[in-house]
């Protein structure tokens, strides 16, 4: 047996487990894949101006989205495991459910009753459904520092829209000073308190069901 041919199979040996490592590797980039598009996604509910009538508020837009695809293979569902982190203004949802006791600020399903104030949820297209983010009893003057997970179920390919919306173009700031609620910030992921209100999602977990 020649060194060239020695050389060789012990190339071929050591190759041989590196390739299943490959692959083992690849199946966990795979599940990171499909969920990509929702982890870390910071959406910013800037303000756009004062108004000085209500010195604790900001001009906003009145719709503030991003839509993302999710991954994964076209007719399997995915349970997705979020954290979900936001500084919220109150709503008020009429209907759906609250399946989480010690978070009744989230809603599945139901339709938004107080529509002057900023209303923020998640819209899956597959399976169809609204979660709602900051549904209380009453509405007032509050900045809420939310911070919890859920698991949801959503289809490989599905469309996936965060969205807030609101009835008028003034929202709570979260950036004044002076009130015990306020200049907060959502640790890990700012610094220093931002103008407005605003929502990060972290995927944590992602299995089939």
């Amino acid at each position: 047996m020649t060194k060239k041919f020695l050389f060789l199979a012990a190339i071929a040996v050591v190759a041989a487990p590196l390739a299943l490592a490959g692959a083992g590797a690849g199946q966990a980039s795979d599940v990171k894949y499909d969920a990509a598009a929702l982890h870390q996604l910071f959406l910013h509910d800037e303000c756009t101006g004062d108004y000085p009538p209500q010195p604790d508020t900001c001009l906003h837009r009145q719709l503030v989205e991003k839509t993302v695809s999710f991954g994964g293979k076209a007719g399997t569902v995915y349970d997705v495991h979020l954290r979900i982190r936001g500084i919220f203004e109150p709503t008020t949802i009429e209907g759906g459910e609250a399946p989480l006791a010690d978070h009744p600020y989230y809603k599945v399903g139901g339709t938004v009753r107080a529509r002057d104030w900023s209303s923020w949820r998640i819209e899956v297209a597959e399976p169809k459904q609204t979660y709602w983010l900051n549904h209380y009893p009453r509405v007032g003057h509050i900045i809420y520092n939310e911070d919890f997970e859920v698991t949801i179920p959503i289809a490989g390919g599905s469309a996936v829209a965060v969205r807030v919306t609101d009835g008028n173009d003034r929202q709570i700031d979260n950036n004044e000073p002076g009130k015990p609620d306020r200049m907060q910030i959502i640790k890990g992921v700012q610094d220093k308190p931002l103008a407005g209100q605003m929502l990060r999602l972290d995927v944590l977990g992602l299995k089939t069901k």
